[in-house]
């Protein structure tokens, strides 16, 4: 029997699998991350350090498994050397605070304080984000600069990467919902009682938050010529806050992004970790073919199947516990059921529940990407 053959590029699925329309194969897209350090036999420090030896580790986990077709990078985002000079929250790394093959580490604490929602209000996001990388890091404002611009270029390299290898990048560029920049700035517990105590400014503030991140990423998409973003948005969901106070604050401000994004003729791939099962009815309130709903395994991901399917696509969503404690049957079997339920009829992008975990078993990654030729096939 002659074995099937990609018939489309892999920026087609993409584009085709977002549109809801037929593909040759499912979209693969793990978020491989940490694990491809320990793959190619480097430290986590080597990894989260040196880009070169970081970019090289992603390359060889490709080699070994072409089936890869679909890059959802983040490491501009984890390099160490910007991770200590600007970002959403403080962090520990491997080979300073940490042990030198460990996991980095993002530490939730109150950096920004009530009164600086004013400054956001009154100055926009990037005068508040300067402020706390100020606090969090001891970064000046030509330290930050001189960091967000080697961002950029990172950001260009790990996308051009990207295009070399044959994958597609499932997104460009990477943004974040105005919940999750005010919460990790402000800490989740400072952020929750603000919205309770002070909601009409909460609410400003996440407008302008929210204003801000569009005009932000529609230049970055104008730079870097791929008009898809990442959004995190993991701090929204019923599992953190009820669904009244969900639908008075924070629905509108998804709305507000999402809608905003599609003017300027942009995708989110919204992140949405933690359990989203209550709020799914929601996302038909958003522009159907605009969006992307990306699940991390604490979402029922059948039940969005059944809601959404026909909506948009949905990303996910093999748990990190199956990747490194689970058996190779268990990752197989998941794995099938994934692509023949929530990809049944398209409209499905495979890949992991958030990132790849750092101490996934190569054996279970080799079932991951086995099962997209064995049941991902549809020509």
């Amino acid at each position: 029997m002659t074995a099937k053959k990609d018939v489309m590029t892999a920026e087609e699925r993409l584009v085709a699998t977002i549109n809801l329309e037929p593909v040759d194969r499912v979209v693969c897209a793990p978020m491989i991350d940490q694990y491809a350090g320990q793959f190619a036999g480097i430290t986590n420090k080597e990894f989260m350090w040196d880009w070169e030896k970081c970019m090289n580790a992603i390359d060889k986990v490709y080699e070994a498994f072409p089936v890869w077709d679909s890059n959802p990078f983040i490491m501009c985002e984890r390099y160490a050397p910007l991770m200590k000079k600007v970002g959403l929250m403080r962090t520990k790394m491997p080979g300073t605070e940490l042990p030198d093959n460990a996991s980095f580490q993002m530490h939730e604490v109150e950096i920004t304080t009530q009164a600086d929602y004013d400054l956001l209000i009154e100055k926009g996001l990037l005068a508040y984000v300067t402020k706390f990388n100020e606090v969090a890091f001891g970064t000046n404002p030509e330290e930050m600069l001189q960091a967000m611009i080697e961002k950029g270029k990172l950001l260009a390299d790990e996308n051009q990467r990207t295009a070399r290898r044959g994958q597609s990048s499932t997104w460009g560029i990477l943004g974040g919902s105005a919940p999750d920049v005010l919460s990790m700035t402000r800490s989740m517990e400072c952020f929750f009682k603000d919205m309770f105590r002070i909601p009409d400014k909460v609410y400003q503030a996440l407008e302008v938050t929210t204003d801000d991140m569009i005009s932000i990423l529609a230049a970055q998409a104008d730079q870097i010529g791929i008009r898809r973003t990442f959004i995190g948005d993991s701090r929204s969901s019923a599992q953190w806050i009820s669904l009244k106070r969900f639908e008075k604050l924070l629905l509108p401000i998804m709305k507000r992004l999402v809608n905003g994004l599609a003017e300027k003729d942009i995708v989110p791939i919204l992140h949405c970790d933690s359990d989203w099962t209550k709020n799914l009815e929601y996302f038909l309130e958003l522009p159907a073919k605009k969006f992307v709903l990306q699940l991390d395994g604490d979402t029922d991901i059948f039940k969005a199947k059944e809601i959404l399917g026909g909506h948009c696509a949905i990303m996910g969503d093999v748990p990190a516990a199956l990747l490194t404690i689970g058996s190779v049957a268990d990752v197989d079997a998941y794995a099938k059921k994934l692509i023949t339920v929530v990809g049944k009829d398209g409209g499905f992008i495979y890949s992991s529940g958030c990132c790849v975990p750092m101490n996934a078993k190569n054996e279970n990654m080799k079932a991951y990407f086995d099962a997209v030729e064995k049941y991902g096939r549809y020509n």
